[in-house]
Order: C-alpha cells, then sequence, then structure tokens
C-alpha cells in the first residue's frame, strides 16, 4: 500500500475531530524556498572553512555535487514532462549536504553517485512537495554502505589536496570508527573539539561554527525548534543514561554526522510534520532510535539511517499527538470531575448546600405514552393458511366449473300469453 501524500495528511487533519485546519496548519510554516536559502547560506560558512582546512579541492567537490543534482534535476523534470524552476533551491541545499558529509578526498565519481541518487529519490517518489525520505541522508546511506573504503576514510585535518588527482596520503579512520573498534574515548581537548581538529567528513567536524548555525536558523525559524530540542534533548538523556559519562554523551553528538544532521538535514520542510506536536515527536523518535542504534550497531554514520526511518514515521505523527492530547484531555476531565466527588458532596451536605446534578446522580425519566396499545403479555397463536396441494388445487378449480354450467330452469308461459304473441307476430307480417 503507498504512503499517502502531504495533501492527503492534511485532508486527515482536517476530517478528524478537534483537529487544526489546514489553513492553521500552512500559517505556521515557512516557505521552502526561503528555509533552502537560509541552510544555503550557512552551508557556505561551513564550506568556506573547509576550503580553508584542506584547499580548492573542497569548493571543487561542493561545486560539482551541486552541478550534479541541477542537471539530474532537469532531466527529471523532462522525462516526467514537468516544468524545470530555477527557483527550486532545494537542488543546491542537497548537492551541498551530500558535499560536506563526504571526506575532501572522496573521487569525483562518487560525489556524482551520491548527487545523481539524491535527486532521483526525491523524483521518484513523484518531485517537489512529494517525498517522504531525505534525499541526502538517502545518498549517504547508500554510500556508506556501498564504497565505506572511499567514504569512511577521511585525510588527515590542514592536509593539501590536489584539486585533481588521486591523493597518494594515508588517510584515516574517523573518532567514530575508533570509538567502534577500540572501545575508548579520543584523546581530545575542548578546543580541539569546538575547532575541529580531528579527522572526519569536510563539513561536520566544525562544531563551533555548526553550534553558531543551528543557533542563527533557530532565531531565523529555518529549522523546528520542537523537533530540535526534542531530538537533542532525548538523545542526550538518553546517552547519559546509558554510559553514565558526560564526556560519552558529548562524543556522540560530535562524531559522525549527528550534528549537522540535526541541523541541517532533520528539519527539512519536506518531511517534517505540520503541527509543533507532531514536530516533537518526530524529533524525540530520531534521538531515540539514533541512541538504539548507536549502542547496538556497530557501523558508522548510523544517524543518516535513524533518519530515514523516522521520515516514514512523520506522516503520522500529527494524528498520533492529537489522539494524544484528546486522551489526556478526557482523563483529566474525568479526574476532575470524579476525583473526591464523595467527600466534596458531604461537605456540601454538612454546609446545607444543595448538590449540582452531575453524572453520579440517577436521573428518572418518566415514561412517555405514545398510543402505544396496551401489552397483556399473553402469547396470541396466529392461524395460518395450508398450503393447497395439487389434489385439492383440481377440485376447488372442478367445483368451479361445476357452479358456472348449472342448467337454467325453464319458466312455464300461460296459455293466453302464447296466443298474444302470436296475434303481435302476425301483425308484424302483414
Amino acid at each position: 500500500m503507498s504512503s499517502p501524500t502531504r495533501e492527503e495528511l492534511l485532508r486527515k487533519i482536517d476530517e478528524a475531530p478537534l483537529l487544526m485546519t489546514k489553513e492553521a496548519a500552512k500559517k505556521k510554516l515557512r516557505k521552502p524556498r526561503s528555509v533552502y536559502a537560509d541552510q544555503i547560506l550557512l552551508m557556505l560558512a561551513v564550506m568556506v572553512l573547509s576550503v580553508y582546512i584542506y584547499g580548492p579541492r573542497a569548493l571543487a567537490v561542493c561545486a560539482f555535487s551541486v552541478l550534479c543534482c541541477a542537471i539530474t534535476d532537469m532531466i527529471g523534470c523532462f522525462l516526467s514532462k514537468k516544468e524545470y524552476s530555477f527557483k527550486d533551491l532545494s537542488n543546491v541545499a542537497y548537492g551541498m549536504a551530500v558535499a560536506l558529509m563526504l571526506p575532501a578526498s572522496v573521487e569525483y565519481y562518487i560525489v556524482m553517485i551520491g548527487a545523481v541518487l539524491a535527486i532521483t529519490v526525491k523524483h521518484v517518489f513523484g518531485g517537489k512537495d512529494n517525498y517522504i525520505f531525505n534525499p541526502a541522508a538517502v545518498a549517504i546511506a547508500f554510500l556508506i554502505i556501498c564504497y565505506p573504503q572511499q567514504v569512511l576514510m577521511y585525510p588527515a585535518h590542514n592536509a593539501e589536496l590536489a584539486i585533481f588527482g588521486a591523493n597518494e596520503m594515508p588517510l584515516l579512520n574517523s573518532i567514530e570508527s575508533s570509538f567502534i573498534k577500540n572501545g575508548a574515548l579520543p584523546n581530545l581537548t575542548a578546543l580541539d573539539i569546538l575547532m575541529g581538529n580531528f579527522a572526519g567528513p569536510m563539513g561536520t567536524t566544525h562544531i563551533l561554527v555548526l553550534i553558531v548555525c543551528g543557533i542563527c536558523l533557530l532565531f531565523r525559524k529555518s529549522i523546528s525548534f520542537s523537533a530540535t530540542l526534542g531530538g537533542v534533548g532525548s538523545m542526550a538523556l538518553l546517552s547519559f543514561l546509558l554510559t553514565g559519562s558526560v564526556d560519552a554523551t558529548v562524543f556522540r553528538f560530535i562524531s559522525g554526522f549527528v550534528l549537522f544532521g540535526f541541523i541541517f538535514l532533520a528539519s527539512d520542510p519536506q518531511t517534517l510534520p505540520y503541527t509543533g506536536g507532531g514536530r516533537l515527536l518526530y524529533g524525540i523518535s530520531l534521538g531515540v532510535i539514533a541512541t538504539i542504534f548507536r549502542n547496538s550497531a556497530n557501523i558508522e554514520g548510523v544517524f543518516v539511517f535513524a533518519l530515514l526511518i523516522t521520515n516514514v514515521l512523520s506522516l503520522y505523527l500529527d494524528k498520533l499527538f492529537f489522539d494524544i492530547k484528546n486522551k489526556l484531555k478526557q482523563m483529566f476531565s474525568y479526574l476532575k470531575n470524579n476525583l473526591g466527588s464523595f467527600e466534596r458532596m458531604s461537605k456540601d451536605a454538612k454546609l446545607g448546600k444543595t448538590p449540582a446534578l452531575s453524572d453520579t446522580q440517577e436521573i428518572i425519566i418518566q415514561p412517555v405514552n405514545y398510543n402505544m396499545p396496551p401489552i397483556d403479555n399473553k402469547v396470541t397463536k396466529i392461524k395460518r393458511k395450508k398450503k393447497l396441494g395439487f389434489a385439492e388445487i383440481k377440485e376447488s378449480i372442478a367445483d368451479l366449473f361445476k357452479k358456472n354450467n348449472k342448467p337454467v330452469k325453464k319458466t312455464e308461459v300461460s296459455h293466453g300469453d302464447s296466443e298474444t304473441d302470436k296475434a303481435e307476430e302476425n301483425k308484424t307480417e302483414d
């Protein structure tokens, strides 16, 4: 069974009782184009810092990824007979996100595969406003599974990389991989963490810059405060309960794609729920699933896999939030009206107050006469006519014929009358 579209979800929200209307839902949302514009602007700041660290190859990887996304979108619009819009900035945002989650030393053909796959996923689900998975997360998940050596091995910090050609230099594992293999936290100072002085994807290790980008996007309302708070809070709480260490909890946010994903991927306007409560459930689900994957799976980049699962749940979280809200309202209303009712009524009785009519008192309804006949409780037998057999039908038909063929009795005629009749006949002859 195919998943419902965003319009179908809004129609279900309209039809459900006590839910917000479609117009009210849309008023709380910013236009996707302005959201993508803010994300692109801040990803450019992250890219500039990557270019400063790794050289012009980082700029070439980002530009090539965006170009592949734009060309793929044009081809997809041509095949689906849709008009290509230059105002659609989602292609640029997805292209930059894919590039910044890859190492600076990545081969260009891998960048092309990721960018083409991201936009292809977008068109497979019907194009703009119809897809349910974040395209950049799909591309990175595919590359991690198919090309782990090229995607999960990174150059050293401040390494000089050539724009074209192979870079023959030793590649390092990320701090996430070191923790998975050795089970020990990396020996990093707070300054190293904030400045990103460790191996990793070229756009996800700049922790201080990413935090500033997240704060700017929150003030601009380009990312959901509910989803971000729910995701970061639930993941931090569960990580601390499971590890019992603040350092291990901080490590989970700086490694992999976690912080970058919460800022630039999780709040994609195409995959977010519409209501604030639905977005809060969305963030909590993402944080819980990502923490479970981090504890049980020995692979890197588990955040993108957790995000893809949460994208599927996004379509139903608005309705789930309102169902929970209505159930809580009913429960509190019941407790308010019934909790301590005996003590309250006894106190009012001592004060001489007459209690108001409530559902705990017996309500007697007088019978209404609708001119119905009295019921005597007697069983009356109904005489049913017996069905006639063939012989009986034959007899009844014979009797009917006998009645119709009875001889007619001749009446006596007087002699005088006959003579008068003859005279009249003679007169007529004359």
